[in-house]
């Protein structure tokens, strides 16, 4: 909270009668300028040139500062409730089923399954130990798992050597590998949380496939041309036409062939 400062008087020289800003007197009004559509003009504000001189101008106000009696918004104090008694719970009571076996009498064991849900194959489980003693397991693991594991990742590396795979296309293949994973983690998250959008977007994508296979097999094939009835009787009639005009000129032929010349007489000479 913020009181005013009863400590600092107003400056001398100070213009209580000089606002701070001045219409600025080089501005005029437009020509284009239509009181009855625009309004009345007002020309625009400038800093008045009497205040840059003087401490200030305008009314000179006190200044502000913290009020160190201030305390904050008044609350009642809290006390403890006498009536409270806590969350309500049923009474436990002692289980008269329970019991507890010493030595318990399972079957023996004759294979173990494992659940795991991944994206990459070529991962094997062996050498699988159940025991009731963690430095049988340390022991195991040093003389049995260690040098095995060991052997099998320099027999890897070998022949990722022998085939050519260099540790920089490894690396760039992990690399799309991880990113595929996080897209597909995304996926089916956002799948669980938003199911309507997510089948939408999957029709889409199979809508598109589909299309692309349809054009791909029968986009290319042209259909096949109809013959009519009427386009058949109008070639057979074309064919006779051109077969009659043949014959015509044959004939004329043969008679200009067949008909004498004629001998000039005198007179013709």
């Amino acid at each position: 909270m913020e009181i005013e400062d009863a400590g600092p008087e107003k400056p001398e020289g100070w213009l209580d009668d000089e606002p701070e800003e001045i219409d600025d007197p080089e501005a005029s009004k437009p020509e284009a300028w239509d009181d009855e559509e625009d309004g009345a003009w007002e020309p625009p504000m400038v800093d008045n040139s009497k205040c840059e001189a003087a401490p200030g101008c305008g009314e000179w106000k006190k200044p502000m500062k913290q009020n160190s009696a201030y305390k904050g918004k008044w609350h009642a104090s809290l006390i403890d409730n006498l009536n409270y008694k806590g969350i309500w719970k049923p009474q436990q009571i002692d289980n008269p089923d329970y019991f507890e076996l010493e030595k318990p009498d399972f079957e023996p064991v004759a294979a173990i399954g494992i659940e795991i849900w991944t994206m990459q194959d070529g991962i094997l489980f062996d050498n699988i130990l159940i025991a009731a003693d963690e430095k049988v397991t340390e022991s195991y693991r040093e003389t049995t798992w260690k040098p095995k594991f060991e052997t099998e990742k320099e027999k890897q590396k070998s022949e990722d050597e022998a085939a050519g795979i260099s540790d920089g296309l490894a690396g760039f293949q992990k690399k799309v590998f991880d990113l595929l994973y996080k897209v597909a983690d995304d996926v089916f998250e956002k799948g669980e949380k938003q199911p309507y959008i997510t089948i939408g977007v999957l029709v889409s994508v199979a809508v598109v496939v589909l299309s692309i296979i349809y054009k791909i097999l029968f986009g290319g094939k042209k259909p096949a041309k109809v013959v009519t009835e009427e386009s058949k009787s109008t070639s057979n009639s074309s064919d006779t036409t051109d077969q009659g005009t043949s014959g015509a000129k044959e004939e004329e032929t043969d008679d200009a062939a067949t008909t004498p010349r004629r001998r000039n007489t005198r007179r013709e000479n």
